[in-house]
This record gives C-alpha cells, structure tokens and sequence, in this order.
C-alpha cells in the first residue's frame, strides 16, 4: 500500500523506528501496507525468491511454535483460501495465482532496496550517489522495520516479515491469536494490489504520474481499491470486523501526515466505491486507465471525471507576473492539515466547497490562490484560517501569502484582479 512503497499504518501513539522523508508512514506510524508512491520502472535485478512459496526466517518451516509464528507460517494455506473471494470481490480472476512469502528481514531489504531505488533516483537527481545509498538503506530497513505485508512489485509476491509482523501486530492492539485473523485482512488487502498490478501494471502507472501530486492522487485510487475489495473479500472469507477495519493513523490521527495517510485509503476508498455505484467496474477501472490529476477529483468524485479544478487559480497567479508555472494545491494535504489542527469534521466541511488551488514560492513566500463554490464558502475558509497569514478575499477566490514577501506578493494579485475588473 500515499512517501515510498506500501504501508497501512496504526494508531500513531504506537512507537515505530524513525521513517525518513520517503516514506508514506509518519514517525510514530506503524505501517500494514501502503501503495503512496513506487518505483519508477518494474527494478531489475530484484533478488530472486526462493522457489516455494512459502519461507521463514531460516529458510524452513517448523512443525511447532508461536500463536503468530503459526499463523504467518500459514500464510500461503490463508491466501489460497482468500484468493476466490478476492476474484469475487474485485470482478476479474488472476492469470496466475498471487504468492506470499515470508522472509528474513535481510531479506526484505534486498527486495525492498530494490522496489525503492528507482524511486529514490526518480525524486533526488541532484542528490549525490552516497546520498541516495544512504536514504535506499534507510528507507528499505525502515519499511521491512514498520510493516505488516506488502506487496512488491519487483517480486511479484507479498512479502511478510515474522518480526515485523508481530511487533506491529502488537502495536496495533491485536494479540497473539488474533494473528491469524488480521494476517488474513492484510493480505486480503495485498492480494488486491498484486490483481491491480496484474492487470494494470501498477508499477508503470505510478511512474507516468505528472507531478508529486498526481502520485498522491494515483495512491487514493489504487489504495482505495485495496480497501474496498479487499474488505470484503476479508469478510467473506470469515475476518473480524475489527481486523477488516485497520486503517492508518487510529481513529483520529495526531498529525497532518498520519491524517494525510487515513484519508489516502479512507477517501480513496470512498472514490471507488462511488465509481461503482455510478458506472460499476468500468468506470472504477477507467481511474487506474485515466487516472485522476488531482487529489480534487478525488475528494469530489461524485463528479468525476468530469471534475477537473477552477482554472482560474493557475491563471490569476499567471496573469500577476509571479510565475508561468504554477503548482498544484493538493486538497490532501489541505484537508490532512486542517484535520490536525481543527478536526476531521471542521475540514471536511471547510472543504466541502473548494473548487481547486495552485501556488508558487517567490522570495522565500508561498503564496496560493483557492477557489469556491462560491463566497460563502470563501468566506468559512477566511474565518477559519485568515489570521494565520495575510489573506484576502474576491468573490469566491482567495489570496494568501506566508513570508517575508507576502504584503507586496498579495498586492499584485490584487492589482491583476482590479485590472481584469
């Protein structure tokens, strides 16, 4: 399972390793799985996995042991039986039946490394050749550190980790012979991922991703659809509810990040679903055929695709002389933020009418531009946030600036308003 390869993640006030800037989970966020960003190209060169499906940490696998030992030691036998309630679920059989693969976690990391090293050459070219060795190595061992399963790509498996596994099976609040149960939501989720990639080739789906947040916005979809499908594949095959229900960052998040990754799956899931009752799987496929640009469009689906943001952000930031290319404000990271810092309710309902945002840095000042549907929601936006930077409102727009720029900066764009007026 969107900032490098999969990862659900649980309650935050659960301790985890550190995670660096990579990574989808935030510090303090154990992960289950998370699909936020992938490599760039399928890697070459993946190590091989051993030819059975099934390995421990020695290479065999013990007759006896722990609660947990036995139930990911059964990790095949559990995705056998997943597999046609998953295919029943989602609407289409696998070609060939998905894998799971339990493994040391040197192991991992040698799969892991090489998922990430496309993606880490991909997002820091300028960085030197020991500084992306350095964030590979630490994001692979952070990654196989904080989670439950994940499916890689450069694999073609679901990687489960025994280590991992229990120690956030832990700190997640599940015990010892609830394993076997919230093994088989989790990979009821991964299981998703791997007909997704089979299908779709999840890898090259991620890679032709615009910008930073089209990939946020592509991990909502394919997010949303492990979350929906396999849930109820999860169900039918006789997980918990609770189990079923794991989701990032607990039930109310202590940060923007962990909000950010809650609403990846939560809202993504909401997507999906949507698309289904509008247009069945057809239409949910098209999201993975002709994704969506934006996290917008995701937040507000119930138009899509037909739902593109206000143009008219980028073009008041044009049209003032601040730059030729604007950048995307995600709604995302909008909502995360204000989630953290007034609520989930508050957010979605501050957000509820925004149309679409874009940005520039200038001098060392960000400033946006929002749309609304219109100035009363403009309006709720400025009461809620207008005494956090110099803000300004026209009609259904709104204007901000942060830095040490940011009276000048908003001058113009009030000055291209009033000439276009």
């Amino acid at each position: 399972m969107t900032q490098a390869l999969h990862a659900i993640a649980v309650p935050s006030r659960y301790r985890s390793p550190p995670r660096t800037a990579l990574q989808r989970a935030g510090t303090g966020i154990v992960a289950f799985a998370l699909l936020a960003s992938v490599p760039a190209t399928v890697p070459g060169g993946t190590p091989s996995i051993a030819a059975a499906q099934e390995t421990t940490e020695h290479g065999r696998t013990p007759a006896t042991g722990s609660t947990t030992q036995r139930a990911t030691d059964g990790a095949t036998a559990l995705l056998v039986r997943l597999t046609p309630h998953v295919e029943k679920a989602y609407g289409a059989a696998f070609e060939r039946p998905p894998r799971v693969v339990v493994v040391s976690r040197e192991r991992a990391t040698e799969i892991f490394r090489a998922d990430l090293r496309p993606e880490i050459e991909r997002r820091y070219p300028d960085a030197s050749k020991a500084q992306r060795r350095t964030l590979l190595s630490l994001s692979a061992s952070s990654s196989v550190a904080s989670c439950l399963a994940r499916y890689s790509f450069g694999a073609k498996a679901i990687i489960v980790v025994r280590k991992s596994f229990d120690s956030q099976r832990e700190a997640a609040g599940f015990a010892a012979d609830e394993a076997a149960d919230l093994l088989l939501a989790v990979l009821a989720h991964e299981a998703v991922h791997a007909l997704d990639d089979e299908r779709f080739d999840l890898a090259s789906f991620y890679a032709n991703a615009g910008d930073a947040e089209a990939l946020r916005a592509r991990a909502m979809v394919v997010e949303g659809r492990a979350v929906h499908f396999g849930r109820i594949a999860a169900q039918a095959a006789g997980a918990g509810e609770r189990a079923r229900a794991l989701l990032p960052g607990g039930e109310e998040p202590s940060d923007a990040r962990a909000w950010s990754l809650r609403m990846t799956y939560e809202a993504g899931a909401h997507f999906v679903a949507g698309l289904l009752r509008r247009g069945g799987a057809r239409l949910a496929d098209r999201a993975l055929t002709s994704a969506p640009a934006t996290t917008h469009e995701v937040f507000h689906g119930a138009r899509w695709p037909e739902s593109p943001p206000d143009a008219r952000p980028v073009a008041r930031l044009r049209e003032s002389g601040l730059t030729d290319r604007p950048l995307t404000l995600s709604e995302l990271q909008l909502r995360a933020r204000y989630a953290a810092l007034h609520g989930r309710k508050t957010a979605d309902a501050i957000f509820a009418g925004f149309r679409g945002g874009a940005q520039v840095l200038v001098d060392a000042t960000n400033v946006t531009v929002l749309a609304f549907a219109d100035s009363e929601a403009a309006r709720n936006y400025v009461a809620l946030a207008g005494e956090e930077a110099p803000t300004r409102q026209a009609g259904d727009l709104v204007m901000r600036a942060f830095g040490p720029a940011a009276d000048t900066l908003l001058a113009k764009l009030l000055h291209t308003r009033d000439h276009d007026e």
